[in-house]
This record gives C-alpha cells, structure tokens and sequence, in this order.
C-alpha cells in the first residue's frame, strides 16, 4: 500500500469515528446533551481557573520561599563574614597594640638613659621581625611618607611605596582596620588580606600586622553563630546548613562534624555540585534521620571563598507546596459542590423542555394509533408552550381531514362494493345464460347429431365417422361451457353451501395428477353471507390455481375455523411446494386481485410463504355467519 492510499485510509477511519461520534451525540437524550455540554464547559472553566489559581500560587510560593532562602542564605554569608571580620580584626588590632606597647616601652627606656636611641629602635627591629602571623603573615612600620622603615625584607627597607593605594590609606589613616587585594612576587593571582596600623608618633613609624584572610580561618569561633544558624527554620523541617571544602558538616542538624565524602550511605553528588558551581539553586532528594523516605528539598547556597565553605539554606517541597493541596482540596470540594447544584439545574431545566416533549411524542403515538382527539395542555408561553399550541391547530386540521377522509373512504368502498357487486352480478347473468340457455341449446345440437349420425349409419354413409366426431365436440362444448357457467356463477355455493364449493374446487383440479387435497372445516362454521362467500370461493379458486401450477406441490389443505378466544374466522389455503414471490415482478395480478377482495369483504389478508411452502390468510369478522342474502340476478 502507498503512502497516499495508507493516508486516504487513515483520513477515512477519522471521518468514519466522527460520524460515529457525531451519530452518538445526535442519539442522545435533550437532558444528556444538556449534561455533558454544561458538564464540559464547567469542567473546562474550572480547570482552567484552578490551573491558573495553581500556577499562580505556586509561582508565588516559590518566589517568596526562594526569596527567603536567597535571603537567609546572604544573612548566613554575612554573619560567617562578620565574625571572621571581627576574629580577624581584633587579632590583628592585639598583635599590633601589643608591639606599639613594646616600642612605647623601649622609647621610654631611652628617654631614661637606660638604652642609647639607636639601640631602642633596632631592638624594636628585631622584635617586629621575630613575630609572624598565620602561616605567612607578619609586621612592618611605614612612616608618614611611605617609606618602609621595618620590613622582613630587606631590599625594600628606605623604599617608597606610595603608588599603592593601601599605602596611601595607611599614611592618611595611620590607625585602625584596613583590607586590600595583595599579590606576593611568587604568586599568580590576588588575595584578599587584612592588616591593623597603630601609630608610634615619636619615631613616625606606622606599626602594620597584616596576613592574608584565608590564614585566619582558625580563628573563627563557629559556637558564636552556629546556634543563630541552626535556629533558622523553613517550613516544618526545612533548615539552614555550612559546609567546608571537604565536605565536612561545619553547622548542620543532625550531620555535624561529620564529612559526607567519607559516609558512603550519604549522597555526595548533591555537594560536589554545590562546590563546582559556588553559588546558586539546587533541587535534589535527601532522607532525613527517621524518616521512612527521601523528601524533594530545594537549596539556595553560596560560597565563602576564603575559607572555601559552602552555606546554604534548604527546604522541603512537600512542605512548600502545603498550601496548594489545602487549595486544591478546597477547589475539589467546592467544583463537587458546584456540580452537584448544576447538576440539579441542569436536570430541572431539562425536565421543564423534556416532560413536554415526552408528553407531545406519547399524543403524536397516540394520533398514530387513531384517535385523533388527543390535543396537548398548554402551560407556559415560551416555545415549549408555542409547540403545544401548534400541535393542538394541528390536530384540529387532522381530525377535521381525518374525518373528511373517512367519509370518502366511506363512499369510495361503498362504491367499490357495488361496482364488484354488479360485476358478479353481470358474471352470475352469463353463467346463468351459458348453464340455462346455451348448454341446453348445444344439448339439443348434440342430439340432432347423434340422430344424424344413426341415420347416416343405417344408410352406410362415408360421412358416419364425421357425425360421430361432431357429437364429441359438442359434448366438450356442452362440458366447457357447465365448466364457465360453474366459474361465472358459482351454483353449487348458492344452492349446497361454501364447503360443497370447495370440494367443487377440489374436483375441478383433480385431472393434475400427484396432488392430494384435504379439508379442514370447524362444524357448524359455514359462510352463509352470500357476498362474502363467492369472493372467498373466487380467492380459494385463485390460490388453488396457483399452487398447482406454479408451487410444485404435492398437497393442498383449504380449512375454515373459528379461534375461540377472538371469535375471528380464519380462512386458508396451505401447499407444501416451493413457494412464490409475494412480490413478482409486475407485482402479480392473481395476489394482487385476491388482497382486493379480500379488502372488499373487509377481511385482512396475508401471504406466508417460503421453502417450506406458501399460506394464503384470510381473517374475517364473525358477522359473514349471519343470515344469506340473494344477490339479485
């Protein structure tokens, strides 16, 4: 098969399920088309208004609780950097007060003479630069023109170093905090670093301890936040966690000091992600202690990167989106309840359209069975009421030609009756002229040629033979024409009764060899309506006739009775042959001319027929009993 003869197939199957369908909807009840297209509309409408509630108020959901969490989050960040601003601050602040103590000291000590100046300062030299800070951290004094006068380096000791901008602030400044990107010689990239000036006025040194951030990590205190930490809640369960670079739990719940790399019953995926990508929205599935299975979280987390921790806020979807099952249950309930009354409405409005229309198709069924009186009670003035109203006007018209009809029909059939009963008046005349006048009148023919003919034999004349041939033929004239005289004028019906007209029937096919004929009348039914009785002889005569010539039968049964419980006579004439076309082409005059007189006697007649052989069924009323009256010849 083609592509284009598989495509004009699939189009034809789609038609084919249309008109199905649309053959489905157009069978269907007023109320039920009512129902499913309310019902259609109102279940798209509310759909479309819950999915927007839906979409709305989960939009908004999670807005608000990525807000909050982002929020949290950078409240986290900050608070993780303000304690390590402070623990850095006040460590560097006592490193550099405590050397501004020793340099007050030793200035003091040479004031007294105890020490030569020169002495005091590079014995504060040697102090400065015995100390360090962290891993790489250390001291140094600038003065006010931003030459190094203390440095662990010594090439730059006498060097300026105004051009940088933190030099600058510490010359402008000479006391307090100050942070600054700084890169080493050796290094390939700036850090961040933080350093403490404290000014020693009479030598015009400015004392710096300065180290890099990340070096102060031990410093931190995670006992001054982790409560604030741990005291943030989201939803239910939702909660706010730190982790460091190795995937130990700095501040969590329930994991603390715990490192999820080396937990294999611990996802870790959902971490390293966090640490590949720094900062940002993460959705994953977590299980938490005592609970039967693992929950959907959503987590906004940041990164500290000079201490290389992850902070994070997080919480739990199923509990996020809380409010929407609330709503959607309302809306559930509220679209039942809503159904529900349309349903009612629907059902009420139907019935005021469907109840009228029943009634209207019960007195339409009524109409057709005949009784045309029958007229609708007009309720209401909408179009319901209208068509009740224009059912009534019909009725009246209906009845009225009813009624005219009935008196044409009336006449029609009384016309008919006379028409056929002057018919069967002419045939009896010509039966009763052929039997009376012309049979006697041929008898004496034959007679005058049988004298002929013994004349002729006595005298020995050639033409005996022909005499003889004569006399035949006027017998079978004689014969045929008692034959038609019996078939114009059924005398054995008028003087010996129908079933003596029967058997007349009978004998008069009995030459058809083969074919048993049988009677079946019920005692004391006889036809003794003189009318009645010559078409039912004539519609006997008629099926006969057919069953012997056309049927192929081998048995005939003609029977009259009388069913008891209507008191109906059942008139029949039943072969066992092959059967007709009830129908023939041309429609067959014969059963045409049997169903008229049938309908003349106002009998129903029927015709049964099959392999099984054919039935001929006249039903009669039980008046064709009554009393005989003589049709006038």
């Amino acid at each position: 098969m083609t592509q284009l003869e598989t495509t004009h197939v699939t189009k034809e199957t789609k038609q084919g399920k249309f008109f199905r369908f649309r053959l489905f909807l157009s069978s269907l009840q007023i109320r039920y088309k009512f129902l499913i297209s309310f019902a259609l509309i109102f279940f798209l409408s509310m759909v479309l208004c819950n999915l927007f509630i839906y979409v709305y108020v989960r939009n908004n959901i999670e807005d608000r609780i990525e807000s909050e969490l982002t929020n949290t989050t950078a409240m986290i960040y900050n608070m993780v950097n303000t304690s390590v601003n402070v623990a850095i601050k006040n460590h560097l602040r006592a490193v550099a007060e405590k050397n501004l103590d020793i340099l007050t000291d030793l200035y003091q000590r040479s004031l007294a003479g105890t020490i030569s100046r020169e002495e005091a300062r590079k014995r504060a030299t040697e102090v400065i630069l015995s100390q360090s800070i962290g891993s790489s951290g250390y001291l140094y004094c600038l003065d006010s023109h931003g030459d190094v006068t203390v440095h662990p380096r010594a090439e730059l000791i006498g060097t300026n170093l105004s051009e940088h901008a933190f030099i600058r602030q510490m010359m402008e400044k000479k006391q307090g905090y100050l942070e600054y990107e700084w890169k080493n010689p050796e290094e390939e990239n700036f850090r961040p670093k933080a350093l403490y000036m404290a000014y020693f006025k009479p030598w015009d040194w400015i004392i710096a301890a300065s180290a890099y951030r990340s070096e102060f990590i031990r410093l931190v205190n995670v006992q001054d936040f982790r409560q604030s930490i741990l005291s943030l809640k989201f939803g239910q369960s939702g909660y706010a966690f730190v982790f460091d670079r190795n995937g130990r739990a700095i501040i969590h719940p329930a994991l603390q000091n715990i490192n999820i790399f080396q937990a294999p019953e611990l996802p870790d995926q959902y971490l390293k992600d966090m640490m590949q990508r720094k900062k940002g929205r993460s959705v994953y599935y977590w299980k938490n202690a005592g609970e039967t299975r693992a929950r959907k979280k959503l987590v906004i987390f940041n990164y500290i990167p000079e201490y290389q921790w992850i902070v994070a806020s997080s919480s739990y979807l199923d509990e996020l989106y809380q409010p929407l099952t609330s709503i959607r249950n309302v809306f559930l309930g509220i679209s039942l309840l809503f159904f529900c009354i349309m349903l009612a409405v629907i059902f009420g409005i139907s019935r005021t359209i469907t109840t009228p229309l029943r009634q209207l198709m019960a007195r339409f069924s009524t109409a057709g069975a005949g009784d045309y009186s029958t007229r609708m009670k007009r309720c209401a003035g909408d179009e319901v009421g209208q068509l009740a109203q224009y059912f009534n006007l019909f009725m009246d018209q209906l009845e009225t030609a009813h009624q005219e009809l009935r008196r044409h029909i009336a006449r029609s059939q009384k016309l008919e009756k006379q028409v056929m009963q002057a018919g069967d008046r002419e045939r009896m005349n010509i039966g009763q002229e052929l039997h009376d006048d012309l049979c006697p009148h041929l008898i004496g023919i034959s007679g005058l040629a049988a004298v002929i003919r013994e004349d002729l034999k006595s005298r020995h004349d050639p033409a005996t033979d022909l005499a003889r041939k004569m006399g035949v033929l006027m017998e079978d004239a004689v014969g045929k024409t008692r034959q038609l005289a019996r078939g114009l004028c059924p005398v054995h019906l008028v003087s010996h009764g129908f079933q003596s007209a029967m058997e007349e029937i009978a004998d008069q096919f009995a030459y058809y060899p083969g074919i048993r004929f049988a009677y079946r009348m019920d005692e004391g039914v006889d036809i003794l309506e003189e009318f009645c009785a010559i078409h039912l002889y004539h519609i006997a005569r008629e099926a006969v006739n057919n069953a012997v010539k056309h049927s192929n039968c081998d048995y005939i049964e003609i029977s009259l009775t009388r069913n008891a419980a209507d008191g109906l006579i059942h008139f029949k004439v039943a072969d066992n042959g092959a059967g007709v076309d009830p129908e023939p082409p041309g429609r067959g005059i014969g059963l045409q001319i049997m169903a008229y007189r049938a309908k003349i006697i106002d009998a129903q007649f029927n015709i049964d027929t099959g392999l099984k052989g054919t039935q001929i069924h006249v039903i009669l009323n039980s008046s064709v009993l009554g009393k005989k009256e003589n049709i006038p010849v």
